[in-house]
């Protein structure tokens, strides 16, 4: 992850970022020119090499007199050692872990640097982002704005960090302006999830690839996906052969299998683990963010997504995406056996 073209590159007010070099090499880049604040959350901050460098990174910054505040959920950062936390603590930094026995999760991944520049998408704080795991490498990607929603963003992290802390506040207001609109899973009664994964699919005319890790949608999402094809779109979902837990990997045979017998196009990535969460709509949109396909995503965890019309933005999800593609194949019958019966799965999958 060495840093050095990045910190002298020219970034455009929104740039999708989607190797693992660019991804956090912008991100440490910009850290290391922080000035006065430096916010960051994330749901999996790994007690691993990459872990122990931002850990690092952001004591040293802190020290040098920047205020840096930290939130990571208990249960995705649970490897996270005593000793990590209060070598951090230590040097300034304000360290909040939300509860490892909370059934909602912090699920969102995203830092804002100086209130001027922010990072959003799917990319945790942990190795397997960078140099892969059993499952192969790790392919996801990951928005750095530095426009006007930017400070929109920085008041969902006070936010945040307030409900960390355990104070009541007010939810911050919508955003939407210019090519930019935020999504935030509070807004909107707790319903912007599901509101927004609707509005995606439904809004498609031509064209709808999505890109998920964990596939584990409502049976109504699976329904809309068939209309939308029957009214002519080109459904897709690109996602993983195989997931990082044994149990969804079996939950999520069967939502393949109920898609393609509804006619959706499943592309299965093979030898890599694809952890990006992205629709692409009509060539004309991207909708990015820390949200899964799944019901846990849609109904439980804090998320945050970025629905944006900028150019350069879809240009690089449709590059994204024809890449992944390129290492695709449909399900096989064995892609598609699974053990668990659905109803059984159903009670699992919002559960882990």
């Amino acid at each position: 992850m060495n840093s050095s073209r990045n910190m002298t590159r020219h970034y455009h007010a929104q740039e999708l970022l989607t190797t693992p070099s660019s991804i956090f090499g912008a991100l440490i880049a910009d850290i290391q020119r922080a000035r006065e604040t430096i916010d960051m959350e994330y749901y999996i901050f790994a007690n691993d090499r990459t872990g122990r460098l931002f850990a690092n990174l952001l004591r040293r910054k802190s020290r040098q007199g920047i205020r840096v505040r930290l939130i990571v959920d208990g249960y995705g950062s649970r490897s996270m050692t005593r000793d990590m936390r209060l070598g951090m603590v230590n040097d300034g930094v304000e360290l909040n872990r939300h509860s490892i026995l909370s059934h909602s999760r912090f699920h969102r991944k995203m830092a804002v640097i100086d209130r001027q520049v922010a990072h959003i998408g799917g990319v945790n704080i942990a190795d397997r982002y960078v140099v892969g795991d059993s499952l192969g490498q790790w392919h996801d990607a990951q928005l750095r704005i530095a426009d006007d929603s930017v400070g929109t963003i920085s008041r969902l992290f006070d936010y945040d960090y307030m409900v960390s802390e355990g104070l009541n506040c007010e939810v911050p207001m919508a955003y939407r302006r210019g090519e930019v609109e935020l999504f935030w899973s509070e807004l909107h009664g707790g319903r912007a999830m599901p509101e927004l994964l609707n509005h995606t699919i439904c809004s498609a005319r031509r064209s709808l690839t999505l890109v998920t890790p964990y596939f584990m949608p409502p049976q109504s999402v699976i329904e809309q996906l068939s209309e939308a094809k029957k009214r002519g779109v080109r459904v897709m979902v690109v996602l993983p052969e195989r997931c990082d837990v044994w149990i969804l990997d079996d939950i999520i045979r069967g939502r393949i299998r109920e898609a393609v017998r509804q006619g959706v196009d499943v592309r299965l990535s093979r030898g890599s683990f694809v952890h990006a969460k992205m629709a692409l709509v009509d060539s004309r949109c991207v909708v990015l963010g820390s949200a899964n396909l799944d019901s846990r995503s849609i109904n439980l965890n804090r998320e945050i997504m970025v629905l944006t019309t900028n150019r350069g933005v879809v240009t690089a999800a449709q590059r994204f995406t024809n890449q992944l593609l390129q290492h695709t194949t449909p399900p096989s019958p064995r892609d598609m056996h699974s053990v668990i019966p659905q109803f059984v799965g159903r009670m699992f999958e919002g559960l882990l």
